[in-house]
């Protein structure tokens, strides 16, 4: 007996009817915050995006390095953008180099405005699943109680920013490789945590590498759970 192709069709949505009206009884579980590790279906995710980290967690994302040179103009307002990093410079918010100094020392001594363009190459990539910038030349920013005057970074991380986790953005100091929450000794370099546009933005005192860390760090290419962010992998930080 001869079928129509309408009548069969509408068999098939009447089956689907069904069971998306069964699936509609089942309370749905809260979907889980998602955690590097070495489990398959968590690789395959790393690799592919994952339907909740629309592709921020991309394993080859994560793997490019990436660098770009800037010419700012440090008498005018400027934002130079690295990739989906930012920083924005007040008029007159650089110290001039050949006079200013760099070191911890210094982060708040007086200097000269510099007058005359400057070229920055920033270099970004990632560091245990978080983003990672670095800035060329050393350079420190003229000081201000004035918060329009800060010169500010704003950084968006690989994957989700989660909402119990605070995420300090670390500074790496050149002289031995330590990476410092600055934040623990001045308050106006804490982070501000942007969770719809999953950025971590904060005031800079000066140019060198910066690193969004979290109350936890998990290596995507090792066995190992999540760890918390005080020793990692030979790296010494502050305390989230």
């Amino acid at each position: 007996m001869h079928v129509s192709t309408l009548v069969r069709w509408g068999a098939v949505l009447t089956v689907v009817g069904v069971a998306v009206t069964a699936c509609s009884d089942v309370p749905s579980a809260p979907s889980a915050r998602p955690r590097f590790s070495a489990q398959p279906s968590e690789a395959w995710l790393l690799a592919n995006g994952g339907p909740s980290r629309a592709g921020r967690g991309r394993s080859n994302k994560l793997n490019d390095v990436n660098s770009q040179d800037f010419v700012v103009d440090p008498t005018q307002s400027t934002t130079i953008r690295a990739g989906d990093h930012e920083v924005t410079f007040p008029a007159n918010s650089i110290c001039d180099p050949a006079s200013s100094g760099y070191g911890e020392d210094v982060w708040d001594a007086p200097c000269e405005p510099l007058q005359t363009p400057i070229k920055i190459t920033a270099t970004w990539t990632s560091k245990y699943g978080h983003a990672f910038v670095q800035f060329e030349p050393a350079l420190r920013f003229v000081p201000t109680d004035d918060p329009s005057q800060f010169v500010r970074l704003s950084m968006k991380d690989y994957y989700d920013l989660d909402p119990n986790y605070s995420y300090p953005i670390f500074w790496q100091r050149p002289a031995d490789g330590t990476w410092v929450n600055e934040s623990l000794s001045d308050p106006s370099l804490g982070s501000l945590k942007d969770e719809r546009g999953n950025r971590v933005s904060r005031r800079l005192k000066h140019f060198s590498s910066y690193f969004i860390g979290a109350g936890e760090s998990c290596d995507a290419w090792s066995s190992l759970e999540c760890l918390p962010l005080i020793e990692f992998s030979g790296w010494m930080v502050g305390a989230g």
